[in-house]
């Protein structure tokens, strides 16, 4: 309700500008960008002192194909198993820190790169599940700081690998025990 009342088709645009892949946007990303549309319209000269993010967000579809791409998602559909959901971790980590990204994604990460140039980056997790309410995933996901010096192809394979480790942190043993311990093993986790 608080989008609907607050974001308007231009933020809407704003947004997708900015979105690599397609697919939802996760919790923090949403709190974020209505925090500032309230902002904006309550108190205009506050709003208008600060900084506007400059985020890219990577669409919860890319995180599905980049899965069943490498051959990952059966073993995260295991995990909807509470008697085996721990199972099959490491394999399921190694293929995603070896995983591959499609072409027409790995395009919009190195537009990423140029607009940005060589200033520093974080990537970071916000999955609708993770920032649902209710739940505190603080800290079971990981945030990778990522330098971003050197040739386009060393930037470019730095972020790359900091996106996968994000992903990887998703089959990490403390996030899935938390999940179990709220009930959320067979909630789809983007």
């Amino acid at each position: 309700s608080l989008v609907e009342r607050h974001l308007t088709l231009d933020d809407f645009v704003a947004i997708r500008r900015r979105m690599i892949g397609i697919g939802s946007v996760g919790g923090k990303t949403l709190g974020m960008l209505v925090s500032r549309a309230i902002l904006r319209a309550r108190a205009p000269d506050l709003a208008a002192r600060l900084e506007v993010h400059d985020s890219f967000f990577v669409g919860a579809e890319v995180f599905v194909t980049f899965m069943v791409e490498n051959d990952v998602w059966w073993i995260r559909e295991g995990q909807r198993n509470p008697d085996a959901f721990l199972e099959g971790l490491e394999e399921g980590r190694r293929r995603i820190l070896q995983g591959q990204f499609p072409p027409f994604i790995l395009e919009q990460f190195e537009d990423m790169l140029d607009y940005f140039g060589e200033s520093p980056c974080i990537v970071r997790s916000s999955s609708v599940l993770e920032d649902a309410r209710g739940n505190a995933f603080s800290g079971k996901y990981d945030s990778v700081f990522v330098v971003n010096r050197g040739s386009r192809e060393e930037r470019l394979a730095a972020l790359l690998d900091a996106i996968r480790h994000v992903y990887a942190s998703v089959l990490g043993e403390e996030a899935l025990l938390y999940r179990r311990r709220r009930g959320l093993l067979d909630a789809e986790e983007r």
